[in-house]
């Protein structure tokens, strides 16, 4: 086995210059594979996580189906209290209206919500880019979403009308900016629920409850039992809250997926090819280690060996590029009107699944040509017909 060894690390040493160009199409795939699921599953995650923090708890309770509102909140919240394993819950209005600055005016997306409940459930209310965030009894006071106030050039301190559904008008002070990174930044104003449910006479009503739990994996379990002591029909689990998104990302997860399997086809084809043409370029020297006694599957050993030292060091450099793109590209992310920024994330389990399907890759193309190698005829080989 040493003679496999031997003329293996032999054989890459004479066609130095050829194998980097090897080494260079592997370590690229290797990378690319890295960097393009870091940012798929960084994306991923990444809208998880804002989604969790600023628009839903870990069961959310709607009105029934022939309902506009959840009614007689009070009673609702009672039943909540006494269910152990929630921890805390939050209801909100929503509505439509219009905001009015000076002379210009755009149709808003209302959000009402008690403070002091709120801080309980998300961290919606900390995302102020500036000013400050709304306290518990500011009824007067107003958060506007970042790409709404750019565009009516509304600053923290300035006081703006909001117009109700039913046309009823309420002069608000801003109090801050907001910017969550999500949806809710195109249009989004926040007010105090009692200040919606005085202009849109809403007493004792709501739009959604966000509950959180104790432990969030049990909100399967709690969905059924909420909804039993509820008595209401529509409870959903923060799951299907965000299916249809993550089902949109994972059609993009399989796009990735096709252009990385196009970057391992190259990869695989430069092997095989290179392998290929030096066996045929080295058919007379194949030809005389078999005379010399070499056996066919130590001739088939010496070419595999080749291709997992070529893998071995082109997923090395490939690994290590991946991880500094990944690392880059985190500090250095990709701007996005409405999530703010798009960037990777770099998890360990990247580099174990990419070094190692770059690797069984590179091995798959090496088998031919190995095999043919193997297989050579003696004589054939030396007199290279």
């Amino acid at each position: 086995m040493s003679a496999v060894f031997f003329y293996a690390r032999k054989d890459a040493e004479k066609n130095r210059k050829t194998f980097i160009f090897i080494i260079i199409a592997i370590a690229i795939s290797t990378a690319n594979i890295i960097i393009l699921n870091g940012f798929m599953d960084g994306v991923t995650n990444d809208f998880l996580e804002k989604t969790m923090e600023t628009s839903s708890g870990h069961v959310n309770i709607y009105p029934n189906e022939k309902d506009i509102y959840i009614e007689g909140l009070g009673i609702k919240e009672q039943k909540l209290d006494s269910i152990d394993g929630v921890v805390a819950y939050s209801p909100r209005i929503t509505a439509g209206g219009a905001l009015s600055y000076k002379e210009k005016s755009r149709s808003v997306r209302i959000l009402a919500l008690d403070p002091s409940k709120e801080n309980r459930v998300t961290i919606l209310l900390s995302k102020v880019d500036s000013g400050e965030t709304l306290a518990a009894n500011d009824r007067d006071g107003i958060l506007i979403s970042y790409r709404l106030a750019d565009e009516l050039k509304i600053k923290p301190g300035d006081e703006t009308t909001v117009v109700f559904e039913k046309g009823k008008t309420k002069v608000f002070t801003t109090r801050g900016i907001l910017h969550t990174g999500m949806a809710m930044d195109a249009n989004t104003v926040i007010i105090n629920f009692d200040s919606a449910t005085e202009e849109l006479n809403l007493s004792n009503k709501a739009s959604v409850i966000l509950v959180k739990l104790s432990d969030e994996a049990l909100s399967g379990q709690y969905k059924n039992k909420i909804s039993e002591e509820l008595q209401m029909q529509k409870v959903k689990e923060w799951k299907q809250e965000i299916e249809s998104v993550v089902s949109s990302l994972e059609t993009f997860k399989e796009i990735f997926a096709i252009i990385n399997a196009v970057g391992l086809f190259t990869g695989a084809v430069s092997v095989g090819v290179i392998l290929y043409i030096n066996i045929l370029h080295k058919r007379r020297q194949i030809g005389i280690l078999k005379a010399m006694g070499m056996k066919d599957f130590q001739v088939l050993s010496v070419y595999i060996l080749e291709a997992v030292f070529l893998g071995a060091i082109g997923i090395l450099i490939g690994d290590i590029l991946g991880y500094a793109g990944t690392k880059y590209l985190e500090v250095h992310p990709f701007p996005e009107p409405m999530l703010g920024s798009m960037a990777p994330r770099f998890y360990t389990y990247l580099l174990y699944d990419a070094s190692f399907v770059t690797m069984l890759t590179v091995l798959f193309a090496a088998v031919y040509p190995a095999f043919i190698a193997g297989k050579m005829n003696i004589i054939k080989a030396i007199w290279g017909d």
